[in-house]
């Protein structure tokens, strides 16, 4: 592995720390500021709202200022946004630090995202899905830090870890070099995944809207399940709030498994097969969950859910690129910025149906998310189906 791309690796477990963080202690920090769960919405919707605008401005800042630059601004983005968050400040610095810290995620994820997939074509679902793993391994420590901080009363503490960590990857951007790897195009490569070529605007428009969409609707769920989780099992499963933080543990325990086998799998499997499979899977077991009112079951469903879902963005990001081959930087920068949008609207809405209807009820709702996803994926499916048949046709 080249010292950048294990750079990236550090940076996207940094990004998981920081993405789950409040997450891990949301009804702590509910109850710390005496709110609803529709405010602990908001505060997610804020960071994903500096998410989305930090996919734009960190393009401008690359532009300017060099990736390098960029990449040392993003970590001190979220050094400052997680200190500050960790003093328990008034309601509206929270917000504004909750906005920071979205701008340092998108600005570390559009700038490397965007590297990969130029400098490792044929190589992307394996090179990127080891950077989700990363990224998952962050995800799975933070509530794991956060539970051991809660049981000592300090869980405050733990926003201050994830600022030490940033700030140290921050100053070592000055001494890592940023250029292609001289392994970028040896090494396991992806499935051959054949897609027919587009040559009509509508075709285009309609396929590249399918997987937006589909980007939207699965990092609104993934955020659902980030903020939401331990909510959820201490109003339905009843466990107490030490024991509820786990379970984005498990979760993401389960997705660093997932994404650790899909680096190999996508080497064997299409990608609209490896992303029907996962989709059906979520479906029915998300189906379950509100059906068995069971810990242990919950539990278990979740980690199966983490499994099946663990794949489903990297190879979603990775067959755009596929299917727009010489838009790699545009398409990476789209695909971001609509998962900031899901990742905004959607648990905020989530936020706002757990406050009015009864946790059971708001459960249904990321069902009908994921069944929502399943059919935008067969819509994709058909469309280049047709278009195939209409290039075979002219041919």
């Amino acid at each position: 592995m080249g010292a950048y791309v294990a750079m990236a690796f550090l940076m996207y477990v940094m990004n998981g720390l920081a993405n789950v963080s409040m997450g891990s202690v949301l009804p702590l920090l509910m109850r710390h500021y005496d709110v609803s769960y529709a405010m602990g919405g908001q505060w997610v919707f804020l960071q994903f709202s500096g998410f989305l605008v930090g996919v734009w401005i960190s393009s401008l800042l690359v532009r300017c200022i060099g990736p390098r630059m960029t990449l040392i601004v993003a970590s001190l983005s979220i050094a400052i946004a997680e200190l500050a968050i960790g003093f328990l400040p008034s309601p509206p610095l929270i917000a504004i630090m909750c906005l920071l810290n979205g701008f340092g995620l998108a600005s570390t994820q559009t700038t490397i995202a965007t590297s990969i997939m130029q400098w490792f074509e044929g190589r992307r679902a394996v090179v990127m899905s080891r950077l989700e793993v990363a990224f998952g391994l962050g995800s799975l420590l933070m509530p794991v830090i956060a539970s051991a901080l809660i049981s000592m009363h300090i869980w405050a503490v733990g926003f201050w870890s994830v600022a030490l960590i940033s700030l140290a990857l921050g100053v070592s951007w000055l001494f890592v070099p940023i250029n292609p790897e001289s392994d970028a195009k040896s090494g396991p490569r992806d499935a051959q995944t054949v897609v027919p070529h587009l040559s009509g605007t509508k075709e285009k428009l309609t396929l590249m809207i399918l997987f937006l969409s589909m980007i939207f609707v699965y990092v609104g769920l993934e955020s659902c399940l980030n903020n939401f989780l331990p909510s959820i099992f201490v109003s339905y499963v009843k466990v107490n709030v030490n024991t509820a933080s786990l379970t984005v543990t498990v979760f993401w325990i389960s997705m660093v498994i997932g994404r650790t086998l899909t680096g190999w799998v996508v080497r064997k499997v299409p990608y609209v097969q490896f992303l029907l499979w996962s989709i059906v899977g979520t479906l029915l077991l998300l189906t379950a969950l509100p059906i068995w009112h069971s810990g242990l079951f919950a539990f278990s469903a979740i980690f199966l859910v983490g499994l099946t879902m663990s794949g489903i963005f990297v190879i979603t990001l990775v067959y755009a690129n596929h299917a727009f081959p010489d838009q790699s930087g545009v398409i990476t920068k789209l695909v971001t910025a609509f998962a900031g949008i899901g990742g905004a609207a959607v648990p905020g809405l989530f936020g706002w149906l757990m406050d009015r209807f009864s946790v059971r009820d708001s459960m249904w709702f990321l069902t009908g998310f994921t069944l929502i996803l399943l059919i935008q994926l067969i819509v994709i499916i058909r469309v280049q189906v047709v278009t195939k048949r209409s290039i075979s046709v002219t041919v």
